[in-house]
Parts: C-alpha cells; sequence; structure tokens
C-alpha cells in the first residue's frame, strides 16, 4: 500500500503545480512501479494514470487474461482426465494389467498437476472475475475520456 500512498500524494502536488523537475521523475519512477502491481490499480482508481499508460495496462490485462483462460483450460483439462485415467486403471486391472500399472499411476499425476496448477494461478491470477474487473475499470475509464476502442 506504499506505493498506493506516494503515487497519490505525488500525483497531488503534480497537479498543484508545485513540484520540481526531480520530483515529477520520482512520480514517474513510482507510475512504473505500480504499473506493475496487479492490486494498484484497483486501489489507485484509473483516473490518476494518464491515457497512454491506461492503453498500456490494458494490453498487458489483455494478454494477462488470455494467459489466464489457456493455463485454467490446460489445469482444468488434467481434472478432467484425472478421473478417466483412474477409471481405465481400474479397468485395466480387471481385464488388462498392464493397462491399470500404466493409467493408475497417470491418474494419479494428473491430479497432482491439477491440484499444483489450480494453486499457481490462484496465485498468480487470483480469478477470471478480477481480470474481468481490472479490464472493465480500465475501458471504463477509456470510455469516459472518450478513447475507447474495441
Amino acid at each position: 500500500m506504499g506505493c498506493q500512498n506516494n503515487f497519490l500524494f505525488l500525483q497531488s502536488m503534480k497537479t498543484e503545480n508545485r513540484i520540481d523537475k526531480s520530483i515529477d521523475e520520482l512520480l514517474s519512477r513510482i507510475e512504473q512501479e505500480c504499473n506493475e502491481e496487479p492490486d494498484t490499480l484497483l486501489s489507485v482508481h484509473p483516473e490518476n494514470y494518464t491515457t497512454e499508460h491506461l492503453f498500456q495496462l490494458r494490453g498487458r490485462w489483455q494478454q494477462r487474461n488470455r494467459s489466464f483462460k489457456k493455463s485454467y483450460s490446460i489445469v482444468f483439462g488434467m481434472g478432467v482426465l484425472s478421473p478417466i485415467f483412474f477409471s481405465f486403471g481400474m479397468l485395466g486391472f480387471v481385464y488388462y494389467p498392464i493397462l491399470g500399472v500404466i493409467f493408475l499411476p497417470l491418474s494419479i499425476s494428473t491430479f497432482i498437476c491439477f491440484i499444483f496448477g489450480i494453486f499457481i494461478i490462484s496465485t498468480r491470477y487470483k480469478s477470471s472475475g478480477y481480470q474481468e474487473s481490472i479490464l472493465q475499470k480500465i475501458d471504463g475509464e477509456l470510455k469516459r475520456r472518450g478513447q475507447f476502442v474495441e
């Protein structure tokens, strides 16, 4: 939250034209650092960003959202395959024991990858609703400024 407080304080000083060039450079550095933190946009509010920064953020968040959806579909696929592999493994032990030896460890491996993948996705991306809310805030601010392009 220190990034947010520094950003808002320096932004207010900048708008009041009471800063010199060194503080302006410091503000630019803090803005750059804040752009890298996912939670900053929700706490600082998009109206404090320049239109250029909003377009950059929008591009980054669209890319991040695509990455989230791709990762989620891969992990979801592993979650679906795990019980299928388990079923093949159990049937394999009854009819063809070699299939049981192959599919049961495979089902355990895919289940472990599924759990690990969900953990990574939740720590890296939070949720799809979170991703969408940030994009909506950016788009809303760009629409308010008359700069939104689909």
